[in-house]
Parts: C-alpha cells; structure tokens; sequence
C-alpha cells in the first residue's frame, strides 16, 4: 500500500478487506485526467456507497461482500477506461484560496438543494429523537438563547427555534450557505433567528452569551478542532448546555469506505461530482449525504477518551455521551444490537451533551 493511500485510510492495512479496497483506489487514481475519468471515478463512487448501504441493511457478514464489491468496480473502471473514448466532459473549475473557502463553497452548494421536507420538517424529528430517546429534557431550554455554531445551510437552527428555544443565532463562514439560510427564513417568516457570518474557531460573541451551544458535525471540518471546543465553552454561560456532534473513532467499516472515496475523489471538483450526482439522478438530500464527508476537505474522527478530554479541558463541569440516536444513526444501530453492528459502524455517532 502506497504511503499515501495509508496516510489517508490508515485503517486499511489491516482491515480483511484491505487488499480488494486498494486495488480499487489504485484503479481509480491511476486513471488518465481528462473529465471522462473523473466521471468514471465519481460514479464509482456512488456505486461503492450505494453498495455499502445495501450491505449495512442486511444480516450477513459484510466482509465477502466489501470484498466482491470493491472487485466489482476495480473491473468496471478498468474495462470502461479501454472502451469509452475521451468525451469533452468538462465543466468549470472551482478554485479556492484556503480550506475555509472550500469547506464553505463545499456545504453551502449542498445544503441549498435540499427541498423543503428535508429542510424544515426532517431536522426536528431528529433533534426530538435524539433529544427524546437520551432523556434529555427539551422542556428545560424552552425560551432560552442558543447558538447554533457552524449552521451550514440553517436547517437545525431552524430546528432548535422549532423545539422551543427563544433565540437561535447561526454562524457560518460559508457565504451561499448564509444566503440559503436567509432565503429560506424569509420564506416562511419565522421570527427569534438571525444569522452571521464568522468562524466557530474565532467566535465574534462576548464570554457567556449563551444559555445552550449546538456544534452538530463541524468541528471535524476544521484546522483546530480543539480551540473550537474552547470557543463553544468560552461563549457558554455557566450553568449553561451545550450539544457536541464529532465523527468517531474506532468507525468501522463505515468510516473505512469513506474514507477510501476519499482517496478517489481526492483531485476532484466538488462542483463536477455535484453535477455528475445530478445527471445519475441522484436527490439533494442524497447528495448531501453522500458528498458530504467524501468530498470535505478536511475530516478528522475522534475517540470517545479525546473528545472528552477535551470537553474537561475547555471548561466542562460535566458530560456524558449519548448512547441513543434517531432510526438510521450509527450508534441506535449499535444499541439495537443489529447484526455486525461494531463491525459496521465501530462505536456509532459521538453525540454528547455537556453542562459548564
């Protein structure tokens, strides 16, 4: 395994599904560099995702099928690389001057295509659920002031508006992502939101200004993961709550294949894999959650003994992480007790809810 290929999916070299998964990335990345090649390597993509969900849903050992699913798309790339000619695919480059830029481009197209069920509808169900289903008690932050940090496109500050906090106010450096957020809340003329644009590394608000902190899958997306926690803390009032979302480690096999398309998309345009996911037919939502991670420039996972490490360091008086989530979230998968859960999904989701 190439050291490059091992700096990026570390887990690989001694997964059982190792060896099929890097003939796969060396298959994609050793194509040619014309657009029908990064086409080919966007729907693979979407073929080995698809596959892996297909494979998480069922009750059977998920190695022989990783394995029979990563040769199948070693040889579609190598037989369609000898028989499609070079087609004038191309389409417009996206070029950004640092990771911020491109992380904001990257969530902000995504979340802008999300129709209005997903929208408005889906993220209070899953903020009830995950509320509901861990005993946390929505009743307590009826009417208080929230920050919703890194909001993306600003469905789960509408969301947290929507379960009865007071005051949400979103932060985000993504600039289309504001103008979504904006949009959408003057569509449905929803009051006690506003929104700003600023870094949840830097956060432009005074010490203790708010009753609850919301970082929900951010953090991960960032240069310092750590000072984001302390700002998150530093902004929080004492005696206050906050909710973290960070990606896990250990993560399975669902973090391995992630990151093996990361591997494949790695020289990509996020803007041709978004339009190549469109003319597959691929839904918003779909897209969202399937570029998401694949395509973020930066994504670091974390253990459970880091995060809460972190968490006391910065000023928590107390946390706990929570073992339950919505239907479909990694760690509800491992609480049922699913078949190869731990396989599949490592610890699941690290959710956690702390007081300062």
């Amino acid at each position: 395994m190439t050291g490059w290929i091992e700096k990026m999916a570390p887990n690989l070299k001694k997964a059982p599904y190792g060896e099929s998964a890097v003939k796969f990335i060396e298959a994609a990345t050793s194509l040619g560099i014309e657009p029908v090649h990064n086409f080919l390597r966007v729907l693979t993509v979407y073929s080995v995702y698809h596959g892996k969900e297909k494979i998480e849903k069922s009750a059977l050992d998920p190695i022989p099928l990783l394995c029979d699913l990563f040769d199948r798309n070693t040889a579609l790339l190598k037989e369609s690389v000898s028989t499609i000619p070079d087609l004038n695919l191309s389409l417009s480059r996206e070029k950004f001057k640092t990771v911020e830029q491109a992380t904001g481009e990257h969530y902000g197209n995504l979340f802008s295509e999300f129709d209005e069920k997903f929208y408005f509808e889906e993220p209070v169900k899953l903020l009830r659920d995950r509320f509901e289903r861990n005993e946390l008690p929505i009743e307590k932050f009826q009417g208080q002031k929230a920050l919703d940090a890194g909001c993306g496109g600003g469905r789960y500050t509408v969301a947290l508006r929507k379960i009865g906090f007071g005051e949400v106010v979103g932060i985000d450096i993504s600039k289309p992502g504001l103008k979504n957020c904006r949009a959408r809340l003057a569509q449905k003329n929803i009051n006690g939101i506003s929104y700003k644009e600023g870094t949840v590394l830097d956060l432009p608000f005074d010490d203790e200004s708010f009753d609850f902190v919301f970082s929900n899958g951010v953090l991960h997306h960032t240069r310092d993961l750590v000072k984001g926690v302390h700002e998150l803390l530093r902004v929080l009032k004492k005696g206050g709550h906050g909710f973290l979302y960070l990606i896990e480690s250990p993560g399975g096999v669902y973090w391995d294949v992630i990151e093996i398309l990361r591997c494949v998309l790695k020289d990509v345009d996020f803007e041709y894999a978004r339009d190549v996911f469109r003319i597959l037919g691929v839904s918003p939502n779909r897209r969202f959650f399937i570029l998401d991670h694949i395509m973020a420039p930066i994504n670091l996972r974390s253990t459970c003994k880091q995060i809460e490490g972190w968490l006391k360091e910065a000023g928590a008086s107390e946390f706990r992480r929570l073992s339950r989530g919505t239907d479909f979230d990694r760690v509800e998968q491992v609480y049922q007790k699913k078949p190869y859960a731990e396989l599949l999904f490592g610890v699941g989701d690290q959710r956690y809810l702390f007081k300062k």
